[in-house]
């Protein structure tokens, strides 16, 4: 219990020590998290060009967001490796609403699974997952691709990642961190992660725009990777492994 009481505290003071070092990246998710509700929003109230309702698809919609919230918590906490984690069932879920826009036959294949789960593997696996109604959809299936290689199996890289080992005598201590060591590689994620949350609503956006039409008002803003360009080129410059995280997971590049 001591160990866990010991695990809780450092959750809190570690939340703490984020929202001062990165507050203006809080702000960021904060803004950027409402556009992506407000994207999807519309398909509760509005329809397409011919009538027709698309309101099935916001329960993926929900799933994306849910995942999305809570994996930037989990990066508040410095546990970037639990935030994605926790983000690859609600990038899968966004990969679907683009197959079920390209065809509504794939919601058919999606619900019944397990009456033919070949079927369902074909639609929905690798490459397949890709869309032409989901804007950048290749782009976020390679992410998927790389959070499934290195934060679903525990392969090489996953067991090593965040384990220290400690000699003391005769004895060897090997200690899994809970909490990411290295301020390199967590900044590394949390730009990754808000470039990819900020593609993700451009891309969602996008969706429901040639579903419904433009919305009442628009607004031309900076991306998020033209705004810290500097700051993750510097970043990357300096640490081969962050510059891999932002390129593999947050689509930046170089």
């Amino acid at each position: 219990m001591d160990e866990y009481l010991s695990y809780l505290a450092t959750q809190i003071g570690n939340r703490q020590i984020f929202l001062l070092n990165f507050a203006d990246d809080f702000r960021t998710f904060d803004a950027l998290f409402s556009a992506l509700r407000a994207a999807w929003a519309r398909l509760g109230s509005e329809r397409d060009s011919s009538g027709g309702s698309h309101v099935g698809l916001l329960p993926f919609a929900n799933i994306l967001a849910r995942h999305m919230l809570v994996g930037f918590q989990h990066l508040s906490f410095y546990q970037s490796f639990l935030a994605w984690l926790t983000l690859r069932p609600g990038l899968e879920a966004l990969l679907m609403i683009g197959k079920f826009v390209d065809d509504p036959a794939n919601a058919g294949i999606w619900k019944n699974r397990q009456a033919d789960w070949k079927l369902y593997q074909k639609t929905f696996s690798g490459a397949a997952l890709e869309s032409t109604s989901l804007p950048q959809s290749t782009a976020f299936r390679q992410v998927l691709g790389h959070l499934n290689d290195e934060f679903i199996h525990p392969n090489p890289n996953f067991a090593y990642r965040d384990a220290t080992r400690i000699d003391e005598g005769n004895t060897v201590l090997l200690e899994i961190q809970c909490f990411d060591v290295g301020s390199d590689i967590h900044e590394a994620a949390l730009l990754a992660y808000l470039n990819l949350l900020d593609l993700i609503v451009g891309a969602s956006e996008g969706l429901v725009r040639n579903l419904c039409g433009p919305p009442p008002a628009t607004t031309t803003k900076e991306t998020y990777a033209k705004r810290h360009l500097a700051r993750a080129t510097r970043l990357a410059s300096s640490n081969s492994v962050a510059k891999k995280v932002m390129e593999e997971l947050g689509i930046w590049t170089f």
